[in-house]
């Protein structure tokens, strides 16, 4: 592995991340920034490739550093302006009793990452599409390769997003002939920054319990060093409504516009997310119809909210797959040619629950964590009664989630249930565990503990 190459790279999505964070002047706790950073500034730089393609420049290491170099310095200009405006928050170091938690999720951590290094992409979705141009790109120096010259027909993969394409060619260029560490970053980052946000609302005991028991999800973890699409889209999506959820608590427009960028990042991940942020839009025109905005505004938002994803909708569809895949790919034949027929759509909603979630199947695939949020809402439901803000956000994400996927399967009959609904439902864990963050059953439970705590110190001083 090209050490030098490895760190290069994480301190080019690092600037770029921060870049684009100061751009949308979001403030938050150092942890949090750090890791925010780092997962925007690992999707910003996946275009690098892409953009030596457009401009007609052969794809070598040399070019490739050249394109990174230019991306970040332009991305992490922010950076420069407004310097001493920019404040961490006090950093919180770990309590005695959360270590033993931190050993654990840093071992799990390093065994991902150790087979995102050592073994090679195996997943069919990537060894047929993203890997293989990829590794093509990289003999060839040019994303337009003799790959197509095979007979591809029995697969749609090559398709798909350039995400995943440009990241391996960036990796295999400058750090490992494998790639793929770039999977690493976002979950590593990823971890820490919901332990932050867990530790935020909770006793560091069940912060840490309720952190394990999410890093344990069966597949969850599995894809964390198994490269596909869904995990990444997963991340990005979570971030969109995390920071919706930060606009609907402190009515900040950069919370908002973040926001709507970071939709636009899963979107030029998976392009069907785009479906996904639609169904966001009743929730914000509800937001602004209950804060009285001006009815012009408020369509404004609602465009611009939904433009930007579109955005990357075009750029992956009509940039990407027009111009470097030299093979006819029609959207409309894709969609359903029954659409008065709901049936389909019915008929997923009910295996999604029955074959998914609630079977043994599930219970392999998702372990118990479902369950307990089912549990922990159905307690808050009859003992508290009430829900705040960020409660009703992450679980309006949640139906989006539920309710969107099965309405994708029935537009598009290619997603099928066993692999892309699957994967989808990812969506659904950390929405789950943004509400558990913020459960009161939780949030008074956490209070009791701490004030146990704090009596039994008291008395231990006297």
């Amino acid at each position: 592995m090209n050490v030098t190459g490895l760190i290069f790279v994480i301190v080019a999505h690092f600037i770029s991340g921060s870049g684009i964070i100061r751009l949308f002047k979001i403030n938050l706790p150092v942890t949090a920034t750090l890791c925010i950073s780092m997962i925007t500034g690992v999707v910003v730089l996946s275009i690098a490739p892409c953009l030596l393609q457009l401009a007609g420049i052969p794809i070598n290491q040399l070019s490739v550093i050249l394109a990174i170099t230019i991306l970040t310095s332009v991305t992490g200009f922010p950076l420069l302006k407004n310097t001493r405006r920019f404040r961490f928050h006090k950093f919180l170091w770990p309590e005695i009793y959360e270590w033993p938690f931190i050993a654990i999720f840093t071992m799990l951590l390093f065994i991902s990452a150790w087979r995102c290094f050592y073994y090679p992409p195996t997943p069919y979705d990537m060894i047929t599409g993203p890997e293989l141009l990829a590794e093509y790109a990289v003999r060839e120096h040019t994303m337009i390769s003799s790959v197509f010259n095979i007979d591809l027909h029995m697969t749609n993969n090559y398709f798909k997003s350039p995400f995943i394409t440009g990241l391996q060619i960036i990796y295999k260029l400058l750090v490992c002939p494998f790639g793929q560490i770039w999977l690493s970053l976002l979950y590593i980052s990823f971890i820490i920054w919901l332990y932050t946000i867990a530790r935020e609302k909770l006793h560091p005991v069940l912060a840490g319990l309720l952190m394990l028991f999410f890093i344990t999800v069966p597949d969850l973890y599995a894809y964390s060093f198994l490269m596909l699409y869904d995990f990444s889209n997963m991340i990005l999506f979570f971030c969109g409504f995390y920071f919706i959820n930060k606009y609907f608590i402190n009515n900040e427009l950069n919370n908002f516009l973040f926001s709507s960028f970071l939709f636009g990042l899963a979107t030029y991940i998976r392009n069907e997310t785009l479906i996904l942020v639609c169904l966001v839009l009743p929730l914000l025109a509800l937001y602004f119809y209950r804060q009285k905005l001006n009815f012009a505004r408020s369509i404004r938002l609602l465009f611009l909210f939904f433009g930007v994803p579109a955005v990357f909708y075009f750029i992956c569809l009509f940039v990407f797959v027009k111009n470097f895949v030299p093979v006819h790919f029609d959207v409309g034949s894709q969609l359903n040619s029954h659409l008065s027929d709901f049936s389909p759509f019915l008929v997923r909603l009910m295996d999604i629950n029955s074959e998914l979630i609630f079977s043994k199947f599930g219970m392999g695939s998702y372990g118990y964590f479902i369950y307990f949020f089912c549990g922990l809402l159905l307690l808050d439901l009859l003992w508290k009664r009430r829900f705040h803000k960020e409660t009703i956000v992450s679980l309006y994400g949640v139906l989006v989630v539920y309710f969107g996927l099965p309405f994708l399967g029935y537009l598009l009959p290619l997603v099928d249930l066993m692999n892309t609904t699957k994967r989808g439902l990812f969506k659904l864990l950390p929405l789950m565990f943004l509400y558990i963050c913020n459960s009161g059953t939780l949030i008074q439970l956490s209070a009791i503990i701490k004030k146990w705590e704090a009596k039994t110190v008291n008395k231990n001083i006297v």
